[in-house]
């Protein structure tokens, strides 16, 4: 795991409280990016292409910590 505490019950309330935070920071910013880019022209969006990789790495890095976080909670 990422944190590791020498007290059990801490470290599992921690885990899922940071699962529950991972959760809820994906589902913000995928409800800003929506209300920011739904309505804006294709032509004002080119600019995000050069944005896609970290994208990507900034989701899969949400994926990796729900999927170790779920490995310890269940």
């Amino acid at each position: 795991m990422f944190l590791k505490l020498p007290v059990q019950h801490i470290t599992t309330n921690i885990h899922n409280t940071v699962f529950i935070l991972n959760t809820v920071i994906l589902i913000i910013a995928l409800i800003v990016v929506e209300l920011v880019y739904a309505e804006t022209p294709k032509k004002d969006r080119e600019h995000l292409k050069y944005f896609a990789p970290l994208f990507l790495v900034i989701i899969g890095l949400l994926i990796y910590a729900a999927y170790k976080q779920a490995g310890v909670a269940s």
